[in-house]
This record gives C-alpha cells, sequence and structure tokens, in this order.
C-alpha cells in the first residue's frame, strides 16, 4: 500500500469503514492502476462496473521483468479511470496460467469484450502485448505466459462523479 498517492488511500480507507472491524483485511495487498491503458480505461471501468467483465490477463513475464510479485487470491486492485482517479475496488479471487495460445474460451467470456469471442480476445491482446515482448525476453507470443485474475466488485464511488471526475462526497458499497 506504499505505492497508493492520496487519494488512492482515502478510497481504500473509505471502503474499511463500511466494514466491521472483524472483518477488515491484515495486511492486505492493495494496488492501484488502470485496466489496459489511460486511453481504454474508461471503457474497461464500465464493463467491471456493469458486472460484464469479472478477469483481466497480463503477462507473467512482465511482472518477471519489473520484478513484481504474480497476483495472488486475496490481493485487492483500485481501478482507475482515464484521469487517474479511483473508480472501484476488486479484489482477485482466483488466478489461472497459461501460454498465450492455451488460454480457453471461458478467459474470453470473463474478460467481456467485444463478441466475447477467444478470437477476438487474442487479436486485441496480442496487438497490446507485442509491442512488449522484447522487454519481456520473449521472442514471441506464443512463447508467453498468460495470467488470468478473476474479481469481485467490492466498491465503487458513484458512476456520475467517476465519469465528471468530480470529487465525492462519500463513496457507495456494493
Amino acid at each position: 500500500m506504499n505505492r497508493l498517492n492520496e487519494a488512492q488511500l482515502s478510497f481504500w480507507q473509505a471502503y474499511l469503514e463500511t466494514l466491521p472491524p472483524e472483518s477488515q483485511p491484515a495486511d492486505p495487498v492493495v494496488e492501484a492502476s488502470f485496466a489496459g491503458s489511460r486511453e481504454s480505461a474508461d471503457e474497461l471501468l464500465d464493463l467491471y462496473l456493469t458486472g460484464r467483465k469479472t478477469a483481466g490477463s497480463s503477462i507473467k513475464e512482465d511482472f518477471d521483468a519489473a520484478g513484481d510479485p504474480l497476483p495472488q487470491a486475496g490481493n485487492f486492485w483500485i481501478l482507475l479511470n482515464s484521469q487517474g482517479e479511483p473508480g472501484c475496488l476488486l479484489r482477485t479471487e482466483k488466478t489461472a496460467v497459461h501460454k498465450f495460445y492455451d488460454v480457453p474460451p471461458e478467459v474470453a467470456l470473463a474478460e467481456g469484450e467485444g463478441d466475447l469471442s477467444l478470437d477476438h480476445w487474442r487479436r486485441v491482446h496480442q496487438a497490446a502485448y507485442e509491442p512488449h515482448l522484447a522487454e519481456w525476453g520473449l521472442a514471441s507470443i506464443a512463447d508467453a505466459t498468460v495470467v488470468t485474475e478473476y474479481f469481485t466488485l467490492l466498491f465503487k464511488q458513484p458512476v456520475e462523479l467517476a465519469r465528471t471526475g468530480q470529487e465525492a462526497p462519500g463513496h457507495v458499497a456494493c
């Protein structure tokens, strides 16, 4: 949590205030970032907020290159809107690991994007990942190891405030 800024810490604290003291997580892992790029952040945030998107995928070798630990069940993720403001809080329920071309169709369904097909998932993710393969030490997308996180939406700020970028006077628990 030491990487969270003041707004993100405030959002996390607002979530904790919705929980009874005995239900508050001990030593939580809390990250804050965009889903995808800043340009696609609002679209992906909307998919999470509507419940259409319950999973997201990244590349294991990206974590390895950055020296970061892989996501784990029980981690928390403050998903940021395109303005860098907290939009919702997700908790990782489980992870699955596959080689890029072994990702099963249920991942595409859980990610909730496009026509929900595996073909669409592969096209979009290949386009997003390929520019970074060399920095991750990969020669081909076929060598990439996909880590898929399955999430539960725990907390969100009012959608109209998230879209306008105004400061929320309070937060709404889901």
